[in-house]
């Protein structure tokens, strides 16, 4: 592996770290911390794709996600619900 890979490794298994701190300190966050390891997960993931097309459609995939998460994240707070 790369020295980019390495280090991305090693900043989302720090983060995964947090994660699982915050959620065993503060009963309220376990479920945010679940979802934020998963989230995670998910993309480390594409650090270990060799193919570029599929990594390019798994890319596209994560990137269209997080626009729909902000985007439903944008209506709510507009709705007045968060």
């Amino acid at each position: 592996m790369s020295l980019i890979r390495n280090c991305l490794l090693a900043g989302l298994l720090l983060y995964i770290c947090i994660f699982l701190i915050q959620g065993a300190a503060t009963g309220a966050v376990l479920v945010a911390a679940i979802i934020g390891i998963l989230i995670l997960l998910g993309i480390g993931s594409t650090l270990f794709i060799s193919d570029e097309k599929q990594l390019k459609r798994v890319e596209m995939i994560l990137l269209w996600c997080s626009i729909l998460v902000f985007a439903v994240y944008g209506v709510l707070v507009a709705g007045g619900i968060l």
